[in-house]
């Protein structure tokens, strides 16, 4: 009888541990005008940049849309891909690179199932960027 309360005990904080780590975040935040996403903003982007047009949240075709498409682009998974019961899209980023204006990081779109939208969650602005992934 003992044994069973133990295993129900330890099957819960699983659960409880695996629902309270998808929601958690580090990092700087900052919100974007409607407050629903979170994300950082590195650098002060000076109201001439073309990154001055985007803003956390927006979707990949938007930026594209406003500023035009990136010099280049990379893709990683994050650590999250290895979480066994994740169910989340943050499992891949998708950073891209502006010469002269400098990177951002879009997250989302993976998922369990593949598809969504990529959203900005990183503005790194530097007018020193090469515009090359390395």
């Amino acid at each position: 009888m003992k044994k069973k309360g133990v295993i129900h005990l330890i099957a819960l904080a699983f659960f409880a541990t695996i629902l309270t780590g998808c929601s958690s975040t580090s990092g700087s935040q900052s919100s974007d005008t409607s407050g629903s996403r979170s994300g950082s903003i590195i650098g002060t982007i000076p109201d001439d940049s073309k990154f001055a047009k985007i803003s956390i949240g927006m979707s990949m075709r938007q930026v594209i849309d406003i500023i035009g498409p990136p010099t280049d682009q990379k893709v990683y998974g994050t650590g999250k891909m290895f979480i066994p019961f994740y169910m989340g899209s943050d499992n891949v980023r998708h950073e891209v690179f502006y010469k002269g204006e400098g990177r951002i990081i879009y997250t989302g779109g993976a998922g369990l199932v593949g598809g969504g939208v990529n959203s900005v969650h990183t503005i790194i602005y530097d007018p020193n960027e090469s515009g090359y992934a390395r």
